[in-house]
């Protein structure tokens, strides 16, 4: 039997945390606005930048930095049958309220890496627990908290490795984002369009601007034209009914989904299901 169980908490719809607990080592495609802790509680956290393959084995921690974009995949060894794996977004609105409460000698040399290993240090090991705990509780959490926990990782992770606080700089930075690459990883997910120009570094005026001259349209009908093409795809490929395929596909309303293909595509869901058979 196949077990996939992620738990999730957030932060005034941030998600800010994730633990998952997995047999199946499927490969999730990554492009992130945040750099994210990781830890391997069981197993490994593979990440493969480029060509090259990085790896967070068991009791071991990471730092996967923000817009690096990757694939992930999770092993474990035959005696432990699934791998338990943990994420801590160090998301910038939090890193920005506490940043100035580190340190950082102005000689701080900046690291070019996009994946860096971290000790594992009794700090770290109790931050990574407090999280769990969160996870474990599987309620929202209040910013405040999120605000303590951020700069607790801060501290922890400037004493496990100094050179760390290099890296620091740069979580208060809002760098642009690759709109391409941000909205291939984001079209199934309803991100306000605010949400996303923050999350590319841009305003929402030049977010707009940038994006139709990239793709000769608006966000909306972008969006809902990947929607539609990934939802014709899953019922071809994985003989989803459209009563499936809608809520995968980020359509909230069966009946929008039906009248949206069939203005796209010229046939209802329902008549090109059918034609499958």
């Amino acid at each position: 039997m196949e077990l996939h169980n992620i738990r999730f908490i957030k932060s005034n719809d941030l998600q800010i945390a994730a633990s998952c607990e997995a047999n199946s080592n499927d490969i999730t495609e990554v492009y992130y606005p945040s750099t994210i802790l990781l830890y391997a509680e069981v197993g490994h956290i593979n990440v493969k930048i480029n060509q090259e393959l990085f790896k967070v084995n068991s009791g071991e921690f990471a730092l996967l930095r923000k817009y690096t974009q990757c694939s992930m995949f999770k092993t474990w060894e035959p005696q432990d049958e699934f791998a338990q794996t943990y994420a801590f977004v160090l998301t910038n609105e939090f890193i920005k309220k506490v940043i100035h409460k580190i340190e950082i000698p102005k000689d701080t040399k900046p690291i070019s890496e996009r994946f860096v290993s971290v000790p594992n240090t009794s700090l770290m090991q109790g931050l990574m627990q407090s999280i769990i705990a969160y996870l474990d509780d599987g309620k929202d959490v209040d910013p405040q908290i999120i605000e303590l926990k951020t700069l607790e990782a801060l501290h922890a992770l400037a004493k496990a490795d100094p050179r760390l606080l290099g890296v620091f700089k740069e979580f208060a930075i809002s760098e642009r984002a690759d709109i391409e690459q941000l909205m291939n990883y984001n079209y199934l997910y309803n991100i306000p369009l605010e949400e996303l120009a923050v999350q590319s570094g841009r305003s929402l005026s030049t977010f707009n601007r940038e994006f139709r001259s990239l793709f000769n349209d608006t966000p909306h009908r972008w969006i809902k034209k990947k929607r539609l093409q990934f939802a014709r795809n899953m019922m071809v490929t994985k003989n989803m009914r459209p009563s499936e395929v809608y809520l995968e596909s980020g359509f909230e309303d069966l009946a929008h989904f039906s009248k949206s293909f069939k203005n796209f595509f010229n046939v209802t869901p329902s008549q090109f299901y059918k034609s499958l058979a």
